[in-house]
């Protein structure tokens, strides 16, 4: 993605939680906004999910999220793809397992915009275990949300609280 980046707002935590919000961190100041998360750990076997946030701070669950990814595992070659419509989040935008970290990068499009869509793309990187071998696991990755509003935040989710040592930062692209 060519062009500056502006430091916005960033949430972190250092104990295990379920959701790591950062809200009123989009406006109609850009366009495309980078959002980075970075995990240390978590508590157990997790993956993540992003949901967005509503102008009055709401996290939307509502089932409004399209995407469609390309999961690629190094060694074995494998790589396959999925779609999913109707969902109530951007699922799969990263994976951890005990102590190994990870981080995804995912750039929004117009999400403070009240007569369009919002869109993304993302990209993450981890370790897991496979039959006790570390494998590094990769994920390109697409989605919508299907209805159009102003979206003023964003939140990573997990089912359970397992987040732990997290910081998720959101930049202005200029």
């Amino acid at each position: 993605m060519a062009g500056s980046l502006q430091f916005i707002k960033s949430a972190s935590t250092s104990s295990a939680v379920s959701e790591l919000k950062v809200e009123n961190c989009f406006s109609d100041k850009y366009d495309v906004y980078k959002v980075v998360l970075k995990v240390d750990s978590v508590t157990q076997e997790a993956g993540q999910s992003i949901r967005l946030v509503d102008s009055s701070n709401n996290v939307i669950s509502d089932a409004e999220y399209d995407f469609a990814y390309e999961f690629m595992r190094v060694g074995s070659g494998s790589s396959s793809s999925q779609g999913y419509t109707g969902e109530t989040y951007w699922n799969f935008t990263m994976y951890n397992e005990g102590s190994v970290g990870g981080f995804f990068v995912m750039y929004v499009y117009n999400p403070a915009d009240s007569s369009s869509y919002t869109f993304a793309n993302w990209q993450m990187a981890t370790h897991y275990l496979a039959s006790s071998t570390s494998v590094l696991m990769a994920r390109k990755a697409i989605g919508v949300h299907k209805v159009a509003e102003q979206i003023t935040g964003i939140a990573a989710i997990q089912a359970q609280t397992r987040l732990d040592g997290a910081t998720l930062s959101v930049y202005g692209v200029k």
